[in-house]
């Protein structure tokens, strides 16, 4: 009999199988719902700013509501073609379809000041995900795993890719998840 934890971790395994993801990529979801189109420009930046021992092993997660599928095919092209970074896209009918992502990533960007980027953050943390968002958000989040959130308040590449790279040391924690 599997105990929750391990119930967690092959969920995990078959999301990512499914996905096609290696098991030792470092995925980042990026959520039309919680990221204005705009702001693709952002993540593609981001990754050109990544240390070349983590961008090998980044893997990208577009979730799609339906409205952004050109951003992320033109962000999935230029991020193979130019940084050898793959996307995974998948489209979702609501919000509600999202958890079920939240198994395959360890990074989700939310950059949307909304109910729908702060019930983004609160699932995603409590699955055991880290999460980049802004302080307005972060600050309406009410659980004690604070230490897999990251700040940022600009619209910095840099900045992005720092958290990145301090977020790619702290693998998922499933203890994490159990105990928010």
């Amino acid at each position: 009999m599997l105990n929750e934890r391990d119930k967690q971790r092959q969920r995990r395994h078959r999301k990512r199988f499914e996905a096609r993801i290696d098991a030792s990529a470092i995925v980042i979801a990026i959520n039309d719902y919680c990221i204005r189109p705009e702001l693709f420009s952002l993540i593609y930046s981001m990754l050109g700013e990544l240390p070349d021992h983590i961008r090998s092993k980044i893997h990208l997660y577009g979730i799609d509501s339906g409205d952004s599928a050109n951003q992320f095919t033109d962000l999935g092209f230029k991020s193979f073609t130019n940084h050898g970074v793959p996307l995974h896209y998948v489209g979702v009918d609501n919000q509600h379809d999202l958890s079920s992502h939240y198994d395959a990533i360890d990074v989700l960007i939310v950059l949307e000041d909304n109910e729908t980027g702060l019930i983004a953050i609160k699932s995603a943390l409590s699955a055991g995900c880290s999460v980049i968002t802004k302080s307005k958000i972060a600050n309406k989040v009410n659980l004690n795993i604070k230490d897999r959130l990251r700040i940022i308040d600009k619209q910095c590449a840099l900045q992005l890719s720092n958290h990145i790279v301090a977020l790619a040391t702290q693998r998922r924690k499933f203890d994490c998840a159990l105990a928010s």
